[in-house]
């Protein structure tokens, strides 16, 4: 599990480098270079998810009852944080919202591609 999950962290890590590059660029292009951090909180949001998914998926697998309740938590719990930060951006403009969106959607996007990468990969 260790290696498994060493192997997703190290090429997570590589694609969201590559991408902030290309979009920090473009940021910066546009003169809007602070948007970076709201970049980053979008991405923070992914890997919220991310971990929270796995932890939970890898906790049913040792639960005889209860599964479905806790993979109901978890989706809940998850949205009601999606919904906080995405509201907290848009109180604060309409780009840091578009960026946070942004952000959370190629994090999470290249998360779910990787995870299902490597685990076509391994038949």
């Amino acid at each position: 599990m260790k290696q498994l999950l060493s192997v997703f962290v190290k090429r997570l890590s590589l694609a969201l480098g590559i991408v902030t590059l290309g979009i920090g660029s473009w940021l910066f292009a546009r003169g809007d270079g602070m948007l970076i951090a709201a970049l980053f909180l979008g991405y923070l949001t992914a890997l919220v998810f991310v971990w929270n998914q796995a932890w939970r998926l890898w906790r049913l697998t040792f639960l005889q009852k209860g599964g479905k309740r806790q993979m109901l938590w978890g989706m809940a719990l998850r949205m009601v944080l999606l919904f906080l930060v995405l509201l907290v951006a848009a109180t604060i403009s309409a780009d840091v919202f578009h960026v946070v969106a942004i952000g959370f959607l190629i994090c999470y996007g290249l998360s779910l591609f990787l995870m299902i990468h490597m685990n076509l990969g391994k038949k």
